[in-house]
């Protein structure tokens, strides 16, 4: 099922989350997402190397601002949320 969201900087734990409604999921290097840009959603790889950065469509390379929020699609299944027990 896919789900729409955001993703915000929790600058606390100096890492990336999904929020969909009231629930947040952990979200890491190497996980896939499509990012909304002007009302248009492109598949996007989450990386890391000095800063956060995303790589659109296997081409084109984006920085992730920490102040920022980008609204985004995911598939819910492949997603953990973050108080759930493992």
């Amino acid at each position: 099922m896919i789900r729409k969201g955001i993703i915000v900087f929790d600058h606390r734990h100096q890492e990336w989350r999904v929020w969909i409604g009231q629930t947040s999921y952990w979200l890491d290097q190497g996980y896939e997402f499509e990012l909304r840009i002007q009302n248009r959603y492109f598949h996007a790889y989450l990386q890391k190397d000095f800063d956060w950065f995303i790589t659109l469509d296997h081409d084109s390379i984006f920085v992730l601002h920490t102040q920022e929020i980008y609204k985004i699609r995911i598939k819910i299944q492949n997603f953990i949320p973050v108080n759930a027990p493992f």
